[in-house]
């Protein structure tokens, strides 16, 4: 688990290790998941889509306090909204990089 999320999801949740691990195990099932959706819209051009997902992993970030994860969903919502292909696709590249060090 990311440092960074433990802090945050125990300022949240308090020092329930059962609590914290499950929060944090359901997000990251949830970018895992999102993250394959983001590549099909990406192949379908489907940029509403990819904006919705984007949208939905900035969430799950920011509740479980994964900035760096946020701060590049936000980047790939600004590339889908401008159907940036090659932007988009870097994009996704880093939040896949990103989502190993879950």
């Amino acid at each position: 688990m990311k440092e960074c999320c433990r802090k945050y999801l125990i300022e949240q949740f308090g020092d329930d290790a059962e609590v914290v691990d499950a929060i944090y195990a359901e997000y990251v099932s949830s970018v895992g998941v999102k993250l394959a959706e983001a590549d099909a819209a990406l192949v379908a051009d489907a940029w509403d889509t990819l904006d919705r997902v984007a949208h939905t992993i900035k969430g799950n970030s920011l509740s479980v306090g994964d900035q760096q994860m946020a701060d590049t969903a936000i980047a790939l919502r600004s590339a889908a909204k401008l159907q940036e292909r090659d932007q988009t696709a870097q994009l996704i590249a880093d939040m896949k990089a990103l989502a190993e060090q879950l």
